[in-house]
């Protein structure tokens, strides 16, 4: 069963070589490579084939009974700030003792799963604001070696760059947007499971290679965030009416599993903020730097841009060149060469003292049903 599970997760992940890019290679980290992360990890804690049951009580030296164990897993379990070898166990006393109540690990899985569904939130708006524009635009060019109307439509490709000049903001800001939104996500997501954590994830990762760098094996540090045997008090009414307080020491084998899961994610969060922040920064480069943008588009297409490519990516708005670049990333070199022509010329026409002072242009619309309405749509003539 859980071997399906793994198998079915693993189809999250798969590259489909063949389907347009729209989105970076952070953000399939992101919406992709994270979510799958998290869903297997989800997997794991619930695979009760390899870490047994969750949890599993002892009271009087003996296997405390199931309603003991299913009590303790419900409500909560608490460990206490003893010094001795008992390390978290050991009799309570207010007046002494600090109590560290657990509750968290019965969310785990949910939690994991809520985490996969908002890694996965930025690239479904994303998908949903770029409505399948720039795989329309292509027309399967870039799904096809030989394609024998290629030039028909690589035409209507320059064609509607032309009739959109300057009137592609819509798509950079959607898409600087979710970028924005993919770092806000991460930095987040950190703050909430170190809330869910009351505190213990931030630092968590260095504890851990403190304890490693140190000769104590049994670290209470970081049995503390995830300890692997815990207290448990069960109340019942004695044969008089008494209230009679059970105590019980409970086994958390789930916690083995959790403690890795937790230092992988904060080892992967530090590197995927970092990531991000790094990409999100070469976004800005590119979008407000012309050098820059000479630069990729030269290495493109492997050769020094000319004049007229250059004025054309200088007087470009950033819509018009995020639009373009969507674009360029799906093609080979042959034939955005080709794109890249006809957008310098078209930039002459569209800044040259004839060029009409209004355009009818129309942006494209996500109603598949009414293909005569899109003039502009690609279509071979």
């Amino acid at each position: 069963m859980v071997l399906q599970v793994f198998g079915a997760l693993a189809a999250v992940a798969k590259v489909n070589y063949s389907r347009t890019l729209v989105d970076s290679v952070t953000a399939r980290l992101h919406y992709k490579w994270s979510t799958t992360f998290c869903l297997l990890c989800g997997a794991m804690v619930i695979a009760k084939d390899y870490i047994g049951d969750a949890i599993e009580c002892l009271q009087g030296g003996t296997d405390a009974p199931k309603y003991i164990n299913t009590y303790c897993w419900i409500t909560s379990t608490f460990t206490i700030n003893s010094t001795d070898e008992l390390k978290g166990l050991g009799l309570y006393k207010e007046n002494i003792h600090e109590k560290r109540v657990h509750t968290y690990y019965q969310w785990v899985p949910i939690v994991l799963a809520i985490q996969a569904g908002l890694f996965y939130l930025p690239h479904y708006l994303w998908k949903n604001m770029e409505g399948k524009q720039v795989d329309r635009l292509l027309q399967d060019v870039n799904k096809s070696l030989f394609d024998s109307d290629s030039d028909k439509k690589i035409k209507n490709m320059i064609a509607y760059l032309k009739e959109s000049w300057g009137m592609n903001g819509k798509y950079f800001m959607g898409h600087f947007m979710c970028e924005c939104l993919y770092l806000f996500n991460v930095v987040m997501q950190m703050v909430l499971i170190d809330n869910f954590f009351d505190g213990a994830f931030m630092n968590y990762g260095f504890k851990v290679f403190e304890k490693l760098r140190s000769d104590d094996t049994n670290d209470s540090r970081i049995q503390d965030v995830f300890p692997r045997r815990a207290k448990c008090t069960f109340y019942s009414y004695g044969d008089s009416g008494s209230i009679r307080a059970d105590d019980a020491m409970c086994i958390l084998p789930q916690n083995i599993v959790n403690e890795k899961i937790y230092l992988l994610m904060w080892i992967w969060f530090i590197i995927l903020t970092i990531i991000t922040c790094l990409q999100l920064l070469w976004h800005l480069a590119i979008y407000f730097s012309g050098w820059l943008r000479k630069q990729i588009m030269s290495r493109r297409l492997h050769c020094s841009l000319p004049s007229s490519m250059e004025q054309a990516l200088r007087t470009m708005s950033l819509g018009d060149f995020c639009l373009l670049n969507s674009i360029g990333i799906n093609l080979d070199t042959v034939h955005f060469r080709i794109i890249m022509e006809g957008v310098a010329i078209a930039s002459e026409e569209v800044f040259s003292p004839s060029a009409p002072m209004s355009r009818t242009y129309r942006p494209f619309s996500n109603e598949d049903t009414m293909p005569r309405r899109r003039t502009l749509y690609p279509t071979l003539s």
